[in-house]
């Protein structure tokens, strides 16, 4: 998603091209600049900012590069934006493509390696969500930093010529961050062309190839793909009968202090984790009518008669798993302390 900060949505746009590829942000600055009859810095990001923030769409390419001291990475970025709330940016570097957006109502991520969409409700409440995306050197679609725009300090630095068209160098400095950025705008239009971020360290490059303002973009580009993936839904409850509401499944409670429940499901698949402290441990309680929650536990672990069906006993590390399966249904019960104790807690259900 192309997060819109503070009502900027041209520069949450360029922001988010130049942070897609990296987790942090970069800056290049300028010397000052002062010429009789020039716009300042401040004025020149406000055109911008009334330029992108009338347009019903924004479509757009670019080449993003990143670079250091050791290493140095080039992707082509998609993007498109259109009101209220809808965006979408491709990312495609080395024969790998990440695509993320929302519609407003969903935000979905889809790399080589991993796909998912949530509810957008459930970022604004600042959840952690996990994004498609790799380690090591590999590109990651990253979320997009808000950008206090009250806390931005904008220097008109130079009137150069970029490919052609008459530009303005405008230096962006951030207060309580080394992070600065330039950007290059159109004299004519006010289009960005350009941005450079750097925080010392790393280099980011952004060079717009196209903009275009208020074209047709159908809402299928915001949509989540259906073929590749499906909403999750995760609500979490600090009290067992709100937990028991929010689900078919009949939960099973231990004598223990309830602590917290979490209800997710996806692809009609529904896991419901229950955590309560027993005699001073810790237990967890997961129902789910996932089919292979699982099966590694089942495929390696010993048998155990709990509640008249044959269950499974398992440890890894410092905690023991009891599973079994009853209409429908797996129950585990995941206990820090011995196969014993796991098996005694399963057995009061």
């Amino acid at each position: 998603m192309i997060p819109r900060p503070d009502g900027r949505r041209g520069l949450a746009v360029l922001t988010a091209l130049a942070v897609l590829v990296v987790g942090s942000t970069a800056a290049m600055g300028v010397g000052a600049f002062e010429s009789i009859g020039q716009p300042s810095g401040d004025e020149i990001l406000d055109r911008v900012e009334q330029r992108y923030h009338s347009a019903e769409t924004i479509t757009g390419t670019a080449e993003v590069t990143v670079s250091n001291a050791s290493a140095e990475r080039t992707a082509t970025v998609e993007f498109a934006a259109a009101e209220p709330e809808s965006a979408r940016v491709v990312v495609t570097s080395d024969d790998r493509t990440y695509r993320a957006g929302s519609n407003g109502t969903v935000a979905w991520a889809v790399g080589p390696d991993r796909s998912a969409v949530w509810p957008v409700e459930s970022l604004e409440r600042g959840e952690t969500v996990a994004t498609p995306g790799a380690t090591g050197d590999q590109l990651t679609a990253q979320g997009t930093p808000a950008m206090n725009e009250s806390k931005v300090t904008a220097t008109l630095a130079d009137t150069p010529t970029v490919d052609g068209t008459s530009a303005y160098e405008v230096e962006l400095a951030y207060a309580e961050s080394n992070v600065t950025t330039t950007l290059w705008v159109a004299q004519d239009d006010t289009r960005v062309l350009r941005a450079v971020a750097t925080d010392g360290t790393n280099r980011t490059v952004v060079d717009v190839q196209s903009t275009a303002f208020n074209v047709s973009v159908h809402e299928s580009t915001f949509q989540p793909p259906t073929d590749r993936i499906a909403l999750t839904t995760v609500d979490r409850y600090d009290d067992f009968d709100a937990a028991q509401t929010a689900t078919d499944l009949t939960l099973p409670r231990p004598d223990g202090t309830f602590a917290e429940a979490t209800v997710a499901i996806r692809q009609g698949e529904t896991v419901v984790g229950q955590r309560y402290v027993l005699d001073g441990t810790n237990v967890s309680v997961v129902s789910t009518t996932a089919t292979d929650r699982f099966d590694g536990m089942v495929e390696n672990g010993t048998t155990a008669t709990v509640d008249g069906q044959t269950a499974r006993v398992t440890t890894a590390r410092d905690t023991a798993v009891v599973t079994w399966t009853e209409d429908g249904v797996t129950t585990a019960v995941i206990v820090e302390g011995s196969t014993e104790a796991a098996l005694e807690v399963a057995r009061r259900l």
